[in-house]
């Protein structure tokens, strides 16, 4: 079976949860989801697909490697394992405008976004060394 790869962006979408869109068309249709959560989203984006896939029986349908984009909302909703204020913190960005920007509430310029990235390499890189510290005590 053939596999195909596709991009889908999930966005904030206001205050109704997150949408995904694919930057594809597929044969007919546009692959896309939405939810509450950015996990919603795509579980919404692969029923959709599967849902195609039983109303075409006489259509290949290819596997799927789907790579994943986020806008900053999006991001956090995804990981919501980091601290929005330490991430601030290792970006140089006020806590209170990263609050804003997480939320979906004030857009993020790309000066900006460039310092969070980096600030997420950073975070990376400080995760790699301390786990390889780890020790069994």
């Amino acid at each position: 079976m053939k596999t195909r790869k596709i991009t889908i962006t999930i966005i904030k979408n206001g205050v109704h949860g997150y949408i995904g869109e694919c930057e594809d068309k597929f044969d007919g249709f546009y692959l896309g989801g939405s939810g509450d959560t950015v996990e919603e989203v795509k579980e919404d984006c692969l029923t959709f697909y599967e849902e195609m896939k039983e109303l075409s029986p006489e259509t290949e349908f290819p596997e799927l490697d789907i790579s994943w984009r986020y806008d900053l909302p999006s991001f956090f909703n995804n990981l919501s394992i980091f601290n929005v204020s330490k991430v601030a913190e290792y970006a140089g960005i006020s806590p209170s405008n990263f609050r804003h920007y997480v939320a979906g509430s004030k857009p993020v310029s790309s000066t900006q976004l460039q310092k969070i990235k980096k600030a997420f390499i950073k975070i990376a890189n400080q995760i790699e060394t301390e786990s390889n510290a780890l020790i069994i005590s």
